[in-house]
Formats: structure tokens, sequence, C-alpha cells
């Protein structure tokens, strides 16, 4: 057996620490994983993952700091646990590449059976995979030597593309794909589909994406293929012509659609739908989807559920250490997005074993009084109309912007009940930060985890 620098570390920061039960289930899912670790000879896989994860909610923005940080994880260690250059190459390597793709195959199914489902409830779907795809961009970094199109080369202005697709039922990303070259969204989205790891092709799917994914071809033959549909926003310029005008039911989820419309897209041959909405605030919206089996309230509502993309994004690049590249390869810059997935993943199963350690039923309670408000609003609804008759134009203090209750005029029975958090809160990302070496002990977690869980400080 290989014994490395590295090693010494790693069973530091793995003997009952809060690291070990974070990492738990990526080390699980890497032992799924058919390989040999004898190919690596300064740095295992088990390390190298492990130390991923690390300078990810750490937020190491240079490798010195990183490898400095590491050193000092264990007191026993007289020189650092590896050299910068040996990091850099394991970034660079295919091979390690495969495997974590492999992992992170393992983690995610792993997490979609543990996790809750976030959907239950909601009419007319089932257990239909409900899953969001959008794309990010990040910047290259200080090596890479970018050379747009205009200039002869073949980079992209925005930076490396990572597009994602993301589990809105369970709340996690369950894949992505880099790309450096300058090319459209859409573009990146099929070439998705000559992957292994292709999730545009799950049987009887919803995918919720923006107006930048609009290519009705493409859906069509989406749906024809796996019975798979698509919502997003209609986009202005889009050509069609209305066939006919569907009935609305009764149904609650349905109280603020104005119109659904069949329609037909100049760019496809199969039947659409149309359908217009208007928000609590008042704002209008109109969605396009090719699913007629959904009420045009659920259609609604899972669009507005495609946020949650957003929010992910928002903790992969400020909370986690993704807004830069770590290498200039192409299997640099997508290893530290497997990384940084497989991160997120492993907090959200880190934080679902807490809840039930504390006795935490509803999990993470910050955003509780937010939700009881929606509720109150929903609930006094009939009260809110009749006060709004009889408001006049100062009900708002328009100097500070602030509106009062009386001017959500349009309340949303999903939106009112829908409680569930979206994201990872910056206390909990800051609680793994400088928490991870401690031993890991139930008075820990009732003392500094919970109260964060909670409230915000």
């Amino acid at each position: 057996m290989i014994q490395r620098r590295a090693d010494s570390v790693t069973e530091t920061l793995t003997d009952n620490t809060v690291m070990s039960d974070l990492f738990g289930p990526i080390k699980n899912a890497l032992a799924k994983v058919r390989f040999s670790d004898n190919i690596f000879q300064s740095l295992s896989m088990e390390s190298f993952m492990l130390f991923g994860a690390i300078r990810q909610f750490t937020q190491s923005a240079t490798l010195r700091d990183h490898i400095q940080q590491l050193w000092h994880c264990d007191p026993s260690a007289s020189r650092v646990p590896l050299a910068r250059s040996t990091w850099s190459d394991a970034l660079s390597s295919r091979t390690r590449c495969i495997i974590v793709q492999q992992c992170v195959a393992h983690l995610v199914s792993a997490a979609r059976e543990a996790l809750p489902n976030k959907l239950a409830g909601v009419q007319g779907l089932g257990k239909r995979p409900v899953l969001a795809i959008d794309a990010t961009y990040q910047k290259e970094s200080s090596h890479f030597l970018r050379v747009l199109p205009k200039e002869g080369g073949s980079d992209n202005q925005k930076g490396h593309m990572l597009m994602t697709a993301y589990d809105i039922r369970h709340g996690i990303p369950v894949c992505v794909r880099t790309e450096t070259a300058s090319i459209g969204e859409m573009s990146v989205l099929k070439m998705m589909g000559e992957d292994k790891r292709d999730w545009t092709r799950i049987r009887n799917a919803i995918y919720v994406v923006d107006r930048a994914f609009i290519d009705g071809q493409y859906w069509e033959d989406r749906q024809t293929e796996v019975d798979a549909s698509v919502i997003t926003r209609m986009k202005a310029t889009l050509n069609y012509t209305q066939k006919a005008i569907r009935p609305l039911s009764e149904s609650a989820c349905n109280e603020n659609v104005i119109n659904d419309y069949e329609i037909e897209l100049q760019s496809g041959k199969l039947p659409w739908r149309l359908v217009e909405w208007r928000s609590p605030e008042g704002e209008f919206y109109q969605y396009l989807t090719n699913d007629f089996s959904l009420e045009p309230g659920v259609v609604a509502f899972l669009y507005y559920r495609r946020w949650d993309v957003e929010k992910y994004f928002d903790n992969f690049k400020h909370d986690l250490v993704n807004a830069k590249a770590w290498g200039k390869s192409a299997c640099a810059i997508e290893l530290q997005a497997l990384l940084g997935l497989m991160t997120y993943v492993s907090t959200m199963l880190f934080l679902l074993r807490r809840k039930d350690d504390l006795a935490m039923p509803d999990g993470d309670m910050t955003q509780s009084k937010k939700h009881a408000r929606k509720m109150a609003l929903y609930l006094q609804r009939e009260d809110i109309e009749h006060e709004n008759e009889e408001c006049d134009d100062d009900a708002c203090d328009i100097e500070s912007g602030e509106k009062n209750i009386s001017d959500y005029i349009y309340p949303d029975a999903y939106r009112a009940f829908y409680t569930q958090l979206s994201r990872i809160t910056r206390q909990i990302w800051r609680f793994l930060k400088y928490s991870f070496r401690h031993k890991s002990s139930q008075t820990l977690y009732e003392r500094q985890l919970k109260p964060l869980l909670m409230k915000y400080l």
C-alpha cells in the first residue's frame, strides 16, 4: 500500500470530525466507483476530493492559501502535505475527471432517494421528474489567455459557461457541463444529448427553462422520443397561430390564471399552450408549454420554482469558491465545477441528518416568518380585496418604496403554502468553514448549528 504525505492530513480530517460527517456521502459514492488508487502516486482520489471540498466552502481563492491551510490541519506535519504542482497536475488529469463524473452520478442518485420531495401535493405532477436547466458564467483563471472570435480565437467573452441541470423536486443540481467556446446556450444543451450523462432525455420529465432555450423543433423531438415536456416564458418575437381557448377549471391553483390558449408555433409542428397569468404583485406573465396534462396554474408555479436554480448559482459562485476558475485546462474547469456540485449535494445530506439529530422536523427555519406572512396574506385575501376597494392613494409609502399588505391583491395558493427553503444560508457555510476540523458531537451541533437553523444571527 502506497503511503503518501497527504494521507496523514486526510486521516486527521476524517477522524470523527465535522468534516467526516460532511464528506461521508462523497466517500460512500467514491467506494462504488471501480478504479485503482495505486496509479496516483502523490495524491489519492479520496484526498483529492476531500481537499477539493474543503477548498470550496473555505473559499480559498489562491492555491498557496489552500495548501497552507491543509498543512495546519495536521499539527504533527513538519511540511506541506502536497506541492502546488501536484494539485495542479491532479486538476488536469482526465482519469481523475472520469472517476469524479462517476462519483457524482452515485452521489446524486443517493441524494435523490434520501432528500424530501419538495413538490409533494402539487396537483397533477405525481412522481414526474421536474428539472430546471440554466447556465452561469465563470471568470477565467489568471493563467487562461482568452482569445475572442474577433481576434481569431473561439473563447467566450462572458467567461466559461457552466450548463447545469437542477432537480427542483429534491433541490439539488444533478449534472454540469462546462464550455469555454463562444457558442449559444441552446447549442450547448443539444451537445449534452451526446453525453452518456445526458439529463435531457429523462422519460416523462418536465423541463423548466428560460427564453434562451426556446426551440420548438428540439422540444417537440424530446416529446416524441421520451414524452418529456418543457415550460418557459413566452418570447415576444415568437410567431404563432392561436387555435383554441382552453376552459379553466375552478381549482385553487388557477386563481390568477387569465387565459389558457392552444397555439401552433411557426417553428414547430405539434400543438403548444400559451398560459396568461397574473402574479400576486399584479404583473402580467405569459408561459409557453407543450404539456397538456398540467393545470395552467401549475405551469405558472413550476416556472416560478425555476428560481431555485438561480439560488443554487448564488451558493455555487459566492458561498463556494467558483466565481473564478482554478485552472486553465478544460479538465480543470470541469473538475472544479463537479467538486462544487458534490460539495453542495453533500451539504444538503449533512443538513438532512442534522435535522433528525436535532429534532427539527421543519429543518432550516430562518424563513419561517416570511412563510407565515405569505400564508396569513392568502388567508386574509377577502379582507385585502375589500381594503383595496376603499384605500386611497396614500396606501403605499411612495418615498420608501415599501408596500402595505393591501397592495398584494392577487394571492396565490401555491406560493402561500410552499414553505421549502431553496438555498443553503450563508451562516451554514460559515459554520462549516470555521468548524470543519472540530470533533463531531451532538453537543457541538446543539450549541452552534441549531441556533443557525432557527434564525439569522
